[in-house]
């Protein structure tokens, strides 16, 4: 048989006093409404004696708010979202309150409905890595009062608070790596959702650095639904074709684990075939064999700051810089992927031999 819940009253009957005492005491109002010392004590100790636990939701919606926030991200099992969802846990978790994640599988319809469904759930705000092309309906949700955080991507002058990374640097850094080391023939495998802000940039990016330099990039576009089959036929076709780039740019770790996994069922070796540079560093990029250069997001950081700008409109306290956008600093980790390795068959491997 289920234990009935402790309640106010029953503490109210032990100790011989009113429910709206006890209420108070519990609500650490005692002293403001004059309830004596030994009142408060009495109270307290017997709520203890007798296990007593809040209902946390009667007295949030009492308060005006559920304890619950909402995260939406593209697709909870990228390893990348998979972190920002713990991270989002832990800290809400810290003061008391609850997380709904949601999958939006890079769908805008699928999107709409979730922010509907958490709405009509009534959390307390929302924490979303939009698929969107434009800021216009969240900027309606955000004027109507609905407390909002974009996270990892953004819309330029949308007056959404939103916490990104500095993805056009980090495009721009790898393209510089790659042509400093001695590569010539680059490749971006971008996706098919090119309209969202992280993809955008760091194309631009990495184009940038490489126009500087007067060499053409091969740029090319891969349907977020099938990666993994993709990324398999492209380097099929161009390896058939002896077409193959000298160095190849994968927007995110998804991508970068599609290019390992066909070159590896290829038989095309990394770095001496081409190298592998990726956006999204991951736990196992830096032990396997060979490891990969990546450019890391400080997911710690990201979290931290949504996390505490969201909790400033819940609490509808005034912050400086609300409604800008805060651009955080990445860090490229150079690894034996993107070592450059002269090939064997060429004039200047035939010189150093003959030395």
């Amino acid at each position: 048989m289920k234990k009935q819940r402790v309640s106010l009253d029953d503490i109210a009957r032990s100790v011989g006093v009113s429910k709206a005492v006890v209420s108070l005491v519990m609500n650490g109002k005692a002293e403001q409404y004059g309830i004596s010392e030994r009142t408060r004590i009495r109270v307290l100790d017997r709520a203890r004696d007798l296990n007593y636990k809040p209902n946390q939701l009667a007295r949030g919606l009492r308060l005006g708010y559920t304890n619950t926030i909402g995260l939406i991200v593209s697709d909870i099992s990228n390893s990348f979202y998979a972190a920002i969802a713990r991270n989002i846990e832990d800290l809400a978790a810290s003061v008391g309150s609850n997380v709904i994640i949601c999958s939006t599988d890079e769908d805008i319809e699928k999107e709409r409905k979730l922010i509907k469904l958490l709405r009509n759930r009534q959390v307390d705000g929302i924490i979303l890595s939009s698929s969107q092309e434009n800021a216009e309906e969240l900027r309606n949700y955000y004027s109507d009062g609905l407390p909002l955080v974009l996270i990892d991507r953004c819309f330029e002058n949308s007056g959404i608070p939103s916490v990104v990374v500095d993805n056009f640097n980090g495009g721009k850094q790898i393209a510089e790596h790659l042509s400093k080391s001695g590569f010539q023939k680059p490749m971006v495998l971008t996706l098919s959702t090119s309209h969202i802000s992280t993809v955008k940039h760091r194309v631009e990016g990495y184009k940038y650095a490489w126009q500087q330099k007067g060499v053409k990039i091969d740029t090319v576009e891969i349907p977020f639904g099938d990666i993994s089959g993709a990324v398999s036929e492209l380097l099929m076709t161009r390896f058939k074709q002896n077409f193959m780039p000298d160095c190849l740019f994968a927007v995110n770790n998804n991508l970068a684990t599609a290019v390992l996994q066909s070159c590896n069922n290829l038989g095309i070796r990394i770095p001496e075939d081409m190298a592998l540079t990726c956006f999204d560093d991951l736990p196992y990029f830096s032990f396997i064999k060979p490891s990969v250069t990546a450019v890391s997001q400080p997911i710690s950081d990201i979290c931290t700051q949504a996390f505490e700008i969201l909790m400033h409109q819940i609490k509808q306290e005034e912050i400086e810089g609300l409604g800008k956008l805060s651009v955080l600093s990445i860090v490229l980790n150079i690894r034996d992927s993107s070592r450059f390795v002269i090939p064997s068959d060429s004039e200047e491997s035939k010189i150093l031999k003959d030395k």
